[in-house]
């Protein structure tokens, strides 16, 4: 689950799932929401793979979140799904699915370091995000 909090100059996502999967999936879910993505040829799915390595947890969320925005704007497409092989405290290897987008209601520039911290809470996982607009 995620939800949507608005700043001034950014927006805030606090995301929090029962699995770690689930929270790294449904960060790509709220990311796209954000940006409004507007998918066209729903049939036209696209599997597209992608491996990220970084310094711990958070750090590796957000590399995964910014490759996953760099690949949207760039292909126009919007990213419906995340199917992970490995997760690990510093390195993911995943299979996103895609669909083409038309366009973007909001232009996001960044996922930022700025707050970000996955943290285990009770039976899940949780965390704030910041996106520079």
């Amino acid at each position: 689950m995620y939800e949507i909090l608005q700043h001034t100059a950014d927006v805030r996502l606090r995301v929090t799932a029962s699995s770690l999967e689930d929270l790294f999936a449904d960060a790509l879910r709220g990311l796209m929401a954000v940006m409004g993505a507007r998918p066209v040829g729903a049939h036209s799915v696209r599997p597209e793979s992608i491996e990220i390595d970084s310094a711990d947890m958070t750090a590796l969320l957000v590399d995964f979140l910014n490759e996953a925005l760099v690949r949207a704007v760039v292909s126009r497409s919007a990213f419906t799904g995340a199917s992970f092989a490995s997760l690990g405290e510093t390195h993911l290897s995943a299979t996103l699915t895609s669909v083409p987008a038309a366009s973007f209601d909001e232009e996001v520039k960044a996922v930022t370091y700025h707050e970000a911290e996955v943290r285990r809470s009770g039976e899940g996982w949780t965390t704030m995000l910041v996106l520079d607009i």
